[in-house]
Parts: structure tokens; sequence; C-alpha cells
């Protein structure tokens, strides 16, 4: 997969790393020269220069790429201009970062695939795992709903997901099981396998019923400590 970063800050940067360790050509251009020097060994191909200009992007052969992330939300006219270079060379997956309410409508309109929040959905995902220290990780899937990663609570440790029916009795769906001690991760679970103590869950499921089961197994936490 080639893909293309325009703005190597640190949101930018660790996605163009991220995508690179995972074994996809990154393409990125960054207008502060520094930046590029500072990130290069961690890209396929850094280059300074503004997104903006169409020239460039020709040059650069970006009309045969896959996706592209513009993160230079800073910057609401910069990433219009680049979103608009970039569907003229035909690119269709943009995905560009904004920093508002107003700045993610202004990119719907440009029918962006996604308009990203990555300091709101950062934020977001520290408040539940704060509030709960059962709750590992948490990810939002709709309005009401998401999925999270919580620690097993106590009353299941023993019993397998036949036994505790928790699609029947609680309306969730139980994703995976990842066994803290390995690091293992079994998607889909063995419904007969006993959980044991260092299993966390992931599960999916209605927000309301989510904090009821993070709550029970929080309260045992606290108890225990």
């Amino acid at each position: 997969m080639r893909v293309l970063v325009v703005g190597l800050g640190a949101f930018g940067f660790w996605f163009a790393r991220t995508m690179r360790e995972m074994g996809h050509e990154v393409i990125a251009i960054e207008r502060d020269e520094s930046l590029v020097d500072r990130h290069a060994d961690w890209i396929s191909r850094a280059v300074v220069g503004d997104a903006t200009d169409p020239a460039l992007l020709e040059r650069l052969g970006l009309g045969q790429i896959d996706a592209a992330l513009i993160a230079t939300g800073e910057d609401l006219s910069t990433t219009i201009l680049a979103i608009m270079a970039l569907r003229d060379l035909g690119v269709r997956e943009i995905y560009a970062k904004a920093r508002s309410g107003n700045a993610a409508r202004a990119l719907d309109r440009l029918d962006v695939t996604e308009a990203v929040f990555p300091e709101r959905d950062a934020a977001s995902r520290l408040a539940h795992r704060v509030i709960s220290r059962s709750v590992l990780d948490y990810m939002p899937l709709a309005e009401g709903f998401s999925m999270q990663e919580i620690a097993l609570p106590d009353e299941w440790t023993g019993h397998s997901l036949v036994e505790l029916e928790p699609r029947e009795k609680l309306n969730l769906q139980i994703v995976g099981v990842r066994d803290a001690l390995t690091g293992e991760l079994t998607l889909p679970p063995d419904p007969h396998a006993r959980l044991k103590p260092s299993d966390s869950l992931l599960v999916a499921g209605r927000d309301d019923i989510l904090r009821k089961l993070d709550a029970r197994s929080d309260v045992r936490r606290r108890k225990g400590r």
C-alpha cells in the first residue's frame, strides 16, 4: 500500500512511522526542513515542499497512492487546498485532521473519507480508563456504543463464555480474550475455555451496560487493594 502523509508533526509522524513499520510505502510532504531531516529515517520518502502545489504532487506521482492523511489540522485552509489538489489527481481515500466540529463539517463537504480528531479521541479513551481501573482500552463505535478492553470481572474467573452467556444475559458481544501474562490475543474466543484471572476481555455493546460491568469489576479491585 502506498500512503501519503502531509505534515510531520507528532500525529503525522507517528502515523507515518506506524504505517512504515507495518511494511507499507510512506511518502511525506512537510514544509519544515528540520522535521523532514529528523524523521527521514522512518519514512520511505520525505520531501520538503507545499502539499497544496499541484505540480509538486504530480512530480511525486501521487496520483497512484492508495490513501492520504492530511495531518496539518492547525491550518484549515491548507488542509482544504491539499484535499482539492489530491482530488484533482484522482486520489479518493483521504483522511484529514480536524481541530473542531466546524472544521470537521467543512471537511465533510469535501467528501473526505474521515475527519479525525486525534487529541479528542485520545483524551476520551484516557478519560474512560481514569474513571474505571478495569477499562484497559476504549474505542467508540457509534452514539452510545463502544468496544472496550476490560479486566476480567472476578466472578467470571473459572467460567466459560458458554456458561456465562454474556450475549444472551447482558446483550454484550465478547470479541476476544487477551492473556496479560503472555500477550496472546484469541479472536474469536474459545467459548468453552475457562477464563483466567490474567485474562482481559474485548467487549462490544451499549455504554450503559458496559459501565455496569466495569463498575462491578472496579469495586472488587478497590476492595482488594
